[in-house]
């Protein structure tokens, strides 16, 4: 419960100091049409419900978190995991001082640290192999929404139709090429598989460490 407290806590803090952060990127709710928000948002309510129904199970015993919640949050848990890593080790590198920015700290770093913890210490049970698909739904859904950005030439700020650089079906790399310019080295459509490859990878990872969890619990149990 401190783990959801803290990731909701943070997502919900984080968001209203990227919102107060101003400049064109921020402006006129400019900072929604982005992964990095949308996913604190999709992190902090999932983790903030469960907070309250298990605040509500202490009370009354009878209250139970349905299966399909669980399958939620590992869903929102392996989106944050991208922002988190995205961010960390591909965006922050180009960006200096990124993380001297309190609220890029809270919505990059403690709210993934703090969901992926949640995630692995209120485990789901019975989480099948097949079921990391549904992990694929908001990363493929973002992809989508900001391709249709891009298309009608909407503003994520500074006057960039695309949200982040390996979006940018107009670089140097273009869709199917490379290029020797940084950071576009090479074109949006190898970005695309390389991400959707990784977010497998995670999915399918936290799958089996959470299998692995649940079987030595209930080895313990049964000693």
């Amino acid at each position: 419960m401190i783990l959801q407290l803290a990731a909701a806590a943070c997502a919900a803090t984080g968001i209203a100091l990227t919102l107060n952060m101003g400049g064109d990127f921020m402006a006129g709710g400019k900072a929604f049409l982005y992964f990095t928000v949308q996913s604190n948002i999709w992190t902090g309510a999932v983790c903030a419900l469960f907070f309250a129904l298990n605040a509500a199970a202490l009370i009354n015993l009878s209250v139970a978190i349905p299966r399909a919640l669980h399958v939620i949050k590992y869903v929102f848990t392996v989106s944050i995991t991208l922002t988190g890593i995205v961010f960390c080790c591909v965006l922050a590198p180009t960006m200096p001082g990124s993380f001297g920015s309190a609220a890029n700290v809270l919505t990059h770093v403690a709210v993934p640290l703090t969901a992926v913890a949640d995630l692995f210490v209120c485990r789901p049970q019975g989480l099948a192999y097949g079921q990391f698909a549904f992990a694929l739904i908001p990363p493929i859904y973002y992809l989508i929404f900001a391709g249709a950005g891009y298309a009608l030439n909407w503003d994520f700020g500074g006057g960039n139709n695309y949200p982040y650089f390996f979006l940018n079906w107009d670089s140097p790399a273009g869709a199917f090429g490379f290029s020797n310019r940084m950071p576009y080295f090479m074109g949006c459509v190898w970005w695309i598989i390389l991400l959707i490859l990784f977010i497998s990878g995670i999915a399918l990872g936290y799958i089996a460490l959470i299998k692995k969890l649940n079987s030595h619990a209930a080895a313990r149990g049964k000693a």
